[in-house]
């Protein structure tokens, strides 16, 4: 909301930025300019008269108009812009009466006299200055309803972005556990190296991930400890390739981004029987983007596995949706024998 207040309070200030430049500036300049002019009482009267319209501009912009928000409010509403308006005219004459005395004084030829029939059509100039007010308004209102909008659309992507973090951990930690617990009923002598890579993923998720942006080498970093948790699961039995491209020290990146396809390559690509999987990570320098290149092996049981439990793809698409609405791409093909996924992101 402090936002919305500074944004609002500048626009506010535009009014006064136009009156000051339109009618003060020059009568301050004029005065300072042409000291012992004798018009200058005159000119003193129209400056009084400006600052009579700017009284009446602000006073229903502030005051008035706000009743107009109010149940019943209209009578009361009315009433003030006719007591407002019963002020003008007397504020007005006032000035105008003694601006003709100040110009048959001086020998101003073409003067009216005592009658000045501008103080019938003072009308005019009134409800000009109420309808600048009433735009006025409603101009600012318009500009706090788009900028809630915006604020709520904010907030409202943010509580979407933070529910979508908080089931990759989740997600990401079920199968985490499913590969300790095969390891666990082998009595493998590597639950212990495991349990300390596990460690090091548990702190970054829980105390590295938490900001908006990371850099990109954590995430790299972060991405090769949950593939060397999956080697020592699945040793040997496994072809593994990880080719990694580029200068990433400068990038950063929103927070296991790019977990989730390399997980889903190895819980579907280790359930045929010649497990293949390759994952190349490319930083191009000059076009500051990033390419992502996963290709698994499949079998033809496993083919469309993840309808039912592929909350982790799911997600980091919304993400990337979210995030990077126009600056990625992400082809996924599948066929009988491989699945691959190609994603370009500019960083």
């Amino acid at each position: 909301m402090q936002t919305i207040k500074k944004v609002n309070r500048y626009s506010e200030a535009i009014p006064v930025l136009v009156w000051t430049f339109i009618f003060v500036v020059p009568f301050v300049l004029r005065m300072a300019l042409f000291k012992n002019d004798p018009r200058n009482g005159s000119l003193l009267n129209i400056f009084f008269s400006f600052l009579t319209i700017i009284a009446i501009f602000y006073i229903h912009t502030y005051a008035i108009y706000p009743f107009l928000k109010k149940r019943y409010g209209k009578w009361t509403y009315a009433g003030l812009v006719l007591a407002l308006f019963i002020f003008f005219l007397i504020a007005m004459g006032y000035f105008m009466h003694d601006l003709t005395g100040v110009a048959q004084a001086h020998g101003v030829p073409n003067t009216p006299g005592k009658f000045n029939p501008a103080r019938i059509v003072l009308i005019f100039p009134f409800a000009l200055v109420i309808f600048c007010s009433y735009a006025y308004r409603l101009y600012i209102e318009k500009i706090r309803q788009n900028e809630l909008i915006k604020e709520m659309e904010t907030n409202h992507l943010k509580t979407e972005l933070d529910f979508l973090r908080s089931q990759v951990s989740p997600h990401f930690m079920f199968n985490l556990m499913n590969t300790l617990v095969s390891m666990a009923r082998k009595k493998s002598e590597l639950m212990e190296p495991s349990l300390i890579s596990l460690s090091q993923l548990m702190r970054y998720m829980l105390y590295d991930s938490n900001g908006d942006k990371l850099s990109l080498p954590n995430e790299i970093e972060y991405l090769k400890n949950y593939i060397n948790l999956q080697l020592l699961r699945f040793g040997d039995s496994v072809r593994f390739n990880l080719f990694i491209s580029g200068d990433p020290e400068n990038y950063k990146i929103e927070p296991m981004l790019l977990i989730p396809f390399v997980e889903n390559a190895f819980k579907h690509g280790t359930s045929v029987d010649d497990p293949m999987i390759e994952v190349a990570i490319i930083v191009d320098n000059e076009a500051s983007s990033l390419n992502l290149m996963i290709s698994n092996n499949v079998g033809g049981e496993v083919k469309n596995k993840d309808e039912g439990s592929g909350i982790g793809l799911v997600n980091v698409k919304r993400r990337l949706e979210l995030l990077y609405p126009a600056n990625h791409s992400i082809v996924i093909d599948e066929n009988a024998a491989l699945y691959t996924v190609n994603l370009e992101l500019n960083l």
